[in-house]
């Protein structure tokens, strides 16, 4: 009996969860982590593409010669030499985030931002580099606003 009712429910399970998806709004990934509130509906069908100025900046420190020390003070800085006019979210955040080989996953700590709620137009931000993280040499920093840009990997010593 048991098996039987098991059995059909785990078959009937994908549909209900397909089903419930069609009618349930989510949120995008920015969204997910506070960054904007713009609802994805697969109920609604998308607007046409608006001209917005989406400014993702190259990231110019750390690079790929960077070495951080855990504890420490340090400087992240990206090029504002080409934002648009139409920048529409200056509200910057910086998360650190490592890569591993294989994998597309940034692995970013969006639960512990190193800096957040400074304007991206300034073109640096000072941040504490953690001291409770462990040793790497393929960390990333990632710059969200606008729009998010990752640095070159580098190493936390």
């Amino acid at each position: 009996m048991f098996s039987s009712f098991t059995s059909s429910w785990l078959q009937a399970l994908p549909f209900a969860v397909l089903s419930s998806l069609a009618v349930v709004d989510a949120l995008c990934l920015p969204c997910q982590v506070g960054l904007v509130q713009t609802p994805l509906s697969p109920k609604t069908p998308s607007s046409p593409p608006s001209r917005r100025g989406v400014y993702s900046p190259p990231i110019t420190n750390p690079d790929a010669s960077t070495r951080w020390a855990r504890g420490t003070e340090a400087l992240v800085t990206w090029s504002t030499s080409n934002m648009p006019q139409e920048v529409t979210n200056t509200n910057g955040r910086i998360l650190l985030g490592y890569l591993e080989e294989g994998s597309s996953n940034e692995h970013l700590d969006v639960a512990h931002p190193l800096a957040e709620g400074f304007n991206i137009h300034d073109g640096s931000c000072k941040i504490r580099v953690p001291d409770d993280i462990p040793m790497r040499d393929n960390y990333i920093i990632v710059l969200m606003g606008d729009s998010g840009n990752k640095s070159p990997a580098f190493t936390i010593v």
